[in-house]
């Protein structure tokens, strides 16, 4: 069975109004519920053979929050502005042509693209998949074969949602 983690970038920042929209880095808030999110990877044991996220500062800067939680080297990453700009359809060609010993991939970028990308892939309907959300999805047929309509979605998961334990050393 082949997963697919969706990760929409974490809250951004609006305090420099110079900045591109492309520039923006986290708020405070947001580099909070990235670690969280991070905290939740790993007490869930989530772990993934590929990564492929947008070329924004607030995406790389999500992911390198949740990088070291996840176990996944950045040096192996794939950025790529197709997750900037992107279409669903343009993610779902970059789900095709990932090697099939590959069991897992995240995708981190940004909305409406990925609120669609979800939607449609699962054929489900989300309220709405707010900065920071993980969605898993999971597909039984070749990354190849992979299409609209073509997976299920297991999970979402959602920073307010998560109850993080602490524990004593």
């Amino acid at each position: 069975m082949k997963q697919i983690y969706i990760l929409r970038h974490a809250k951004s920042s609006w305090d420099n109004t110079k900045l591109s929209d492309f520039e923006r880095p986290l708020s405070k808030r947001g580099i909070n519920d990235a670690v969280k999110l991070g905290k939740f990877i790993l007490a869930n044991k989530i772990r993934v053979s590929n990564v492929i996220c947008s070329n924004a500062r607030r995406t790389k800067d999500t992911f390198d929050l949740i990088s070291k939680d996840l176990d996944f080297s950045i040096e192996k990453v794939t950025y790529t502005d197709n997750l900037y700009y992107g279409e669903p359809y343009k993610i779902i060609e970059m789900i095709k042509n990932l090697d099939e010993k590959d069991l897992s991939v995240l995708i981190v970028g940004h909305n409406p693209t990925l609120h669609m990308l979800i939607e449609k892939l699962t054929n489900k309907f989300i309220h709405k998949f707010a900065t920071c959300n993980l969605a898993n999805i999971t597909s039984k047929k070749t990354w190849k074969d992979t299409s609209f309509g073509s997976c299920e979605l297991k999970s979402l998961t959602k920073p307010k949602e998560i109850k993080i334990e602490k524990y004593q050393n």
